[in-house]
């Protein structure tokens, strides 16, 4: 799970889009959106660059481009146009985030797929699909705690998604690395706490043996003053 990024459900929301944003959007907004949600993001390119053109302060065009060129395997092209949207969103600043988020995640850029995605549920405190490919981000980074926290909230949000049985034995998973981690660190800290004991104690010992030393200089100078020179 944690190599792959959770798109499928975000983009059929972003299909249903297509319903309340049509009355008055274009011929070729009305075809490139439908081709869009029949999954034809070849066919759909040309006419929603050509609907954005017509209509450049539309920002659903912006978001079904984005995703387009996302599903084309482009995922620069379509961060330029995701965040080009995002800029003028009002409406779909989470799915804007969220999916600027994937195609950083796609890019192997998991510090800033992570900083998208917590803008995303930022923005969106109830997206489930943010959680979820924030904490599996978090993996990436080998930030194992925040991820972890992250994939319990996807499950709470998310009672009864298909990936629960996985998203459950990687909760399980991590607890129990969590918790070896806990006790090797105690484990550690025990031992670094008896080194400094057996130090302090060599310190003190050694205290204990320069007093006496100088106890003993002391008392050969005592001597000393008590011999008698003769002429």
């Amino acid at each position: 799970m944690t190599n792959r990024i959770r798109a499928a459900s975000m983009l059929a929301a972003a299909f249903l889009l297509a319903a309340a944003s049509l009355p008055a959007a274009s011929s070729l907004f009305e075809k490139g959106s439908a081709l869009f949600v029949q999954n034809k993001p070849t066919e759909a390119r040309p006419l929603l660059e050509e609907a954005l053109a017509d209509d450049p302060s539309n920002e659903t065009i912006y978001l079904y481009l984005g995703i387009v060129y996302q599903q084309l395997g482009d995922p620069d092209r379509a961060i330029t146009i995701l965040k080009r949207g995002l800029n003028i969103a009002t409406l779909h600043k989470d799915l804007f985030l969220y999916n600027i988020g994937n195609n950083f995640f796609t890019r192997g850029e998991f510090t800033f797929a992570e900083e998208s995605y917590t803008a995303a549920v930022t923005a969106n405190r109830t997206m489930p699909d943010g959680y979820l490919n924030r904490a599996n981000s978090r993996m990436k980074l080998e930030r194992w705690g925040d991820a972890l926290v992250d994939y319990q909230l996807f499950l709470q949000l998310a009672p009864k998604d298909p990936q629960r049985p996985q998203v459950e034995e990687m909760v399980r998973l991590l607890q129990e690395h969590l918790g070896k981690q806990a006790a090797l660190a105690q484990a550690e800290a025990d031992r670094q706490k008896a080194l400094l004991a057996d130090v302090l104690n060599s310190l003190t010992n050694a205290s204990d043996d320069a007093l006496n030393l100088r106890v003993e200089n002391l008392q050969i100078s005592d001597d000393v003053e008590d011999v008698d020179i003769e002429d």
